[in-house]
């Protein structure tokens, strides 16, 4: 990104890529939406605002995706969001995989309530795929899937959600029952 009028009030962005639909596809999405949120390898937000149609309009858009407007409880819940999606591709998680998306939800939903995860795969099976309008027999299949796909893909599914479980207790800071 480079700030070249910054003075007269004008801030230009460049955007260097090989690709000319994904060029316009920037450009499409900045029209529509007037806002663009990009995150980096951290986790951290970085927003593109476009103030071409009408710049007094820009302000308003800044303040309100603005952390700072949220309540603590939304807060809490973006970071748990954040913590949770971020240990899963630690693990190599591909995060369009239906199974990855159910693993985090069960483990938000767990996180959130202060519940533990069912004791058994086929409860949270059979809790998460109601939420999504799975059978158990599809949501079973597509949590194992997702996790042949990860670096977890030799250990059982039960084994494998409570090793990202403890992970995500230890950057929440949980204690850790071995020390």
């Amino acid at each position: 990104m480079e700030n070249r009028d910054v003075k007269k009030g004008q801030v230009e962005m460049s955007v260097v890529c090989s690709d000319l639909s994904l060029l316009e596809n920037i450009n499409t999405l900045l029209q529509k939406k007037g806002v663009i949120a990009v995150e980096d390898e951290y986790g951290v937000l970085h927003y593109i605002v476009d103030g071409r149609s009408n710049r007094y309009d820009v302000p308003g858009r800044v303040t309100s995706i603005n952390p700072h407007n949220t309540t603590e409880q939304e807060r809490e819940a973006a970071y748990l969001e954040l913590c949770i999606k971020s240990v899963l591709r630690e693990y190599g998680f591909d995060m369009a995989l239906m199974g990855t998306i159910i693993i985090s939800k069960a483990l938000f939903t767990a996180f959130r309530n202060g519940m533990p995860l069912p004791t058994t795969m086929k409860g949270l099976y059979c809790e998460t795929g109601k939420e999504f309008s799975l059978s158990y027999e599809q949501c079973e299949r597509d949590v194992r899937y997702a996790i042949t796909r990860s670096s977890l893909k030799n250990m059982r599914s039960r084994a494998a959600v409570r090793c990202i479980q403890s992970r995500i207790e230890r950057r929440l800071g949980f204690m850790d029952p071995l020390n």
